[in-house]
């Protein structure tokens, strides 16, 4: 029975040795079935009780992103096929390019079953080495920059996330999830403030990878110069992945101190986001300035807990399907107009109706606009910042989201609705990958008291 709950992994696990082999000239074909067969199991996975052993730990909250990576995996590798024909000069074959997808994938899915820190960092670090590589697949010298910039400052991160989880290891001799939720209570105060300083490197070195301020500066540049499948894997599973870790430190050390430090660096990676929005000349750039605003304001909610919690949650799953959609999105506009700044991109709904009308509804749902589930997410993060820090700080929050959304649906309403540049064009089929996307980001809003039971329960009700 408990390897069912490994079946995610083997299906990805089994995508990535297929791939490498050369030979077998089926990478496309492989990778769809086994990213399916990995969706599949996710969503059976929902329907059991939740499951610990000294090396797994599965409740609600990894189920949750088991099924949400795994969508994602399904639409980035049937877009990936699409897309990578239009890639003049690729740094690898097509067979690697999948071998590293289903790699890539498989690291995420392992991190959020894991019941040990140490493991769990390992995890972490993993998806370093495929994704650098995938961020070079445009084998151009703008790339190359962009992936040694994510080398440097994620590894530098996960430096600083070792040395956290070396100050939660002296304090709990142990770092087992399962146990350290335990321990926590029994602690001398003097382990107190050493586990304090354990939980606020851990936020830094794993909000590294998270794109959460300050060390964010890697994420427009990776962003802005990885092929679209792979943005949008970056942005919809791999910085909530990395969140995953961070709550699970907060879930490990409930210190108050270290909750208020993770509200301050949200708080500020939403202002950042806000600031940077308004003065983007390259629209993926400024799409990924609206993942540090989406993973700012979860980071706040998993600070405060509670229904804030439910509330990142919503957040992190709304913005997964609705970001990885908008990514894709802006790879049709790319192989269309050729050009990635946003003055060179005109009138989009009359050249693109399809792509055009799905940007702009990706653009609404990705800032927070009813009635898509980051919309609901916020509401729920903002009454808990109410309750918790008063009417000030919730002000200032709502100010710094309201202005995200003004300077992110500005520019896109000019790409979008603008006059033509291009005559009226005829769309690829793939372009329903997107909208159904797009269609699993309205329906977060709906399935949250569902949503809800899964986190609480470990079961779907």
């Amino acid at each position: 029975m408990e390897y069912i709950y490994l079946l995610p992994i083997f299906f990805s696990g089994l995508g990535s040795l297929l791939c490498i082999l050369p030979f077998l000239k089926f990478e496309e074909d492989i990778s769809v079935i086994v990213a399916f067969g990995a969706l599949f199991s996710s969503i059976y996975i929902l329907y059991l009780p939740n499951f610990t052993t000294d090396f797994f730990y599965i409740d609600g909250l990894s189920k949750i992103f088991l099924v949400m990576t795994s969508t994602v995996y399904v639409a980035a590798v049937i877009f990936s096929i699409y897309y990578i024909e239009h890639i003049q000069n690729k740094l690898f074959q097509s067979h690697f390019y999948f071998f590293l997808l289903n790699t890539f994938v498989l690291t995420m899915l392992f991190t959020v079953i894991l019941n040990n820190l140490g493991v769990v960092w390992v995890a972490v670090e993993a998806t370093t080495v495929t994704s650098a590589l995938l961020i070079s697949t445009e084998n151009d010298e703008a790339t190359i920059e962009a992936t040694w910039r994510y080398v440097i400052i994620v590894s530098a991160g996960l430096i600083i996330s070792l040395i956290a989880i070396i100050f939660i290891y002296s304090s709990f001799q142990t770092l087992s999830f399962a146990d350290l939720l335990k321990l926590y209570p029994k602690l001398s105060p003097s382990l107190e403030r050493i586990t304090y300083f354990g939980g606020v490197l851990g936020i830094i070195g794993f909000g590294t990878k998270a794109g959460i301020f300050p060390m964010h500066t890697w994420l427009p540049d990776a962003h802005g110069k990885a092929p679209s499948p792979i943005s949008a894997v970056f942005s919809a599973v791999l910085l909530p992945v990395a969140l995953f870790a961070i709550e699970r430190i907060l879930q490990a050390i409930p210190n108050d101190g270290v909750k208020v430090f993770a509200f301050t660096l949200g708080l500020l990676s939403i202002a950042l986001a806000a600031f940077m929005s308004f003065n983007q000349v390259y629209y993926k750039r400024m799409f990924a300035y609206s993942s540090i605003d989406n993973m700012g304001i979860a980071l706040i909610g998993l600070s405060l807990g509670g229904y804030a919690f439910v509330g990142s949650v919503l957040i992190i799953l709304a913005h997964a399907f609705a970001k990885s959609a908008t990514f894709f999105l802006t790879g049709n506009v790319l192989i269309n107009y050729e050009s990635w700044k946003i003055d060179d991109v005109k009138g989009i709904s009359k050249t693109l109706p399809a792509t055009g009308y799905s940007l702009f509804f990706g653009s609404l749902a990705v800032t927070g606009t009813p009635p898509f589930g980051t919309f609901l997410g916020e509401l729920l993060i903002l009454i808990a910042i109410f309750n918790t820090y008063g009417i000030v700080i919730t002000l200032l929050t709502g100010f710094l989201l309201a202005a995200a959304f003004i300077g992110i649906n500005f520019q896109t309403l000019r790409m979008v609705f603008s006059e033509p540049i291009l005559e009226k064009r005829k769309e690829n089929l793939i372009v329903i990958v997107p909208i159904i996307s797009l269609l699993l980001a309205l329906s977060v809003t709906f399935a949250s008291p569902f949503i809800y039971n899964i986190l609480f329960n470990g079961v779907w009700k």
